[in-house]
């Protein structure tokens, strides 16, 4: 089953880098908190918004140190990440710890994301 999360981890990057928003539409549950590093929090609906419009335009994700546990119908994932984006007008370049959330209704749905910055 993790080879399954692992999986869904990997298209829902893919989709970020791309702006595929039809398969982040599919992938992202309608109740998702994504709480970025600067602690604020989108919805899905918000979400998809700053990037179909490019206030995130992601442009590379290396993750490593990646951890998955599963709970019945949720998968919990822990890990590093440096993520590169474009963010209004400005590239950045985030190292940070991450832990986020998947949860299996009639298909698996990301739920929920939250990191925290790795100092420099």
């Amino acid at each position: 089953m993790s080879t399954l999360i692992e999986d869904l981890e990997h298209r829902r990057w893919q989709a970020m880098i791309e702006s595929d928003l039809p398969v982040l539409e599919e992938l992202l549950h309608p109740n998702l908190r994504y709480t970025h590093s600067t602690a604020v929090v989108d919805s899905k609906e918000s979400y998809i918004k700053a990037i179909q419009e490019g206030v995130f335009d992601y442009r590379n994700i290396e993750t490593s140190d990646v951890e998955i546990q599963l709970f019945g119908q949720l998968a919990l994932i822990n890990g590093s990440a440096k993520i590169t984006v474009l963010a209004r007008g400005k590239e950045f370049v985030l190292n940070s710890r991450y832990t986020c959330m998947w949860m299996q209704e009639e298909n698996w749905r990301f739920l929920a994301w939250h990191n925290t910055p790795i100092p420099a």
